[in-house]
């Protein structure tokens, strides 16, 4: 093993003096725009808490009663109540997951369908204003 070029390899991540910065690092002035801290926040069902759930509940939005999401036994052994409604769920994908079963299956699907049409307009639509959701 030949560690002579160590030392090279070193010298060049050293410390300069002054603001220098080392070349491959890109700037935000370069063109970088930030997120903006204010962006709207949309609904994701993918990813969504029973908390979130509520709270889109309790603003108005409708069509998130029809089936209620399913967490999974193990979260309530150890957790408390609050961190168990904490919990992210795919609510969408559960309820493809209900169909594609139910179809497996040969059960009409009609209820399941049309659950999922209405859930698939609220996911992605932004959250209704002074809605107080957890990231």
């Amino acid at each position: 093993m030949n560690i002579a070029t160590i030392g090279q390899t070193l010298a060049a991540y050293t410390a300069q003096a002054g603001n220098s910065r080392p070349a491959n690092v890109t700037s935000r002035e370069a063109g970088a725009t930030p997120v903006a801290a204010n962006a709207t926040r949309t609904v994701d069902l993918r990813n969504v808490s029973l908390n979130e759930i509520n709270s889109l509940i309790k603003a108005g939005v409708d069509g998130l009663l029809d089936i209620a999401p399913m967490m999974h036994g193990n979260l309530f052994a150890n957790a408390d109540p609050q961190a168990r409604a904490d919990v992210k769920i795919d609510y969408l994908g559960q309820i493809e997951g209900a169909i594609a079963f139910d179809k497996s299956r040969g059960t009409n699907t009609d209820f399941l369908e049309s659950v999922l049409t209405k859930l698939k307009r609220i996911d992605g639509m932004p959250l209704p204003g002074g809605l107080d959701v957890r990231a």
